[in-house]
């Protein structure tokens, strides 16, 4: 009998040996970073969509140019001016200027830019994403605090290798990515802020409905 009570004794210090307090400030860093990584997410989504609006812009505008340079039209443009004088001071402004969008658009290659902001933004969903799943098995408890510290750490390289070579965002993304979330801090969260970036089985509710 004081065997099998010495046993049972035994496995219930292995139990509280192999399930230990949990570490509160963990969860709380790790929110704290997926919030961090949900803004750059949004924000370089945005910086992409700021880079191709300015490449439609400047595409549309060289089109307009090099067809206002055409031949056709510059012979409609000497009938109407009647001045040869004035038809080909037109004809050298338009042809600089068509000159000028085509080295602005290689020298500034919004398309490229805001290709490159879109693939930033891919592999920090995927960082985002992985940080979702840790906050649920710190939250269901399937995993230990020594685990989900690694997890935390491998993350933390993840995310810090695509910022190393992630092109720089404006301050006009930044802001359109505060209005896309409905958040007005800059990069400090509440625990109510942080639960509305996560689903709803996954929230803590401290911050009220």
């Amino acid at each position: 009998m004081l065997s099998r009570f010495t046993g049972d004794r035994s496995e219930l210090t292995n139990e509280h040996v192999a399930v230990p307090d949990r570490d509160p400030y963990l969860l709380a860093q790790v929110r704290e970073s997926f919030g961090r990584v949900v803004y750059s997410h949004k924000t370089h989504e945005k910086q992409a969509d700021i880079c191709f609006t300015k490449h439609r812009w400047q595409q549309g505008i060289l089109i307009a140019l090099t067809a206002v340079s055409s031949g056709a039209f510059l012979a409609a443009v000497v009938g109407l001016l009647g001045n040869a004088m004035l038809t080909t001071l037109a004809t050298s402004f338009i042809a600089l200027l068509v000159s000028w969008m085509s080295l602005g658009a290689t020298t500034f290659n919004f398309k490229e830019e805001a290709d490159a902001h879109r693939d930033v933004a891919s592999r920090i969903w995927d960082v985002r994403e992985s940080y979702i799943s840790l906050i649920a098995d710190l939250m269901s408890g399937e995993i230990s605090d020594a685990d989900a510290r690694s997890r935390r750490d491998r993350l933390q390289e993840a995310a810090r290798e695509v910022y190393a070579a992630a092109p720089r965002t404006s301050g006009t993304a930044f802001s359109r990515a505060q209005d896309g979330l409905k958040n007005n801090e800059e990069m400090t969260f509440t625990s109510r802020e942080i639960d509305l970036f996560l689903p709803t089985a996954l929230r803590l509710d401290e911050g009220g409905a």
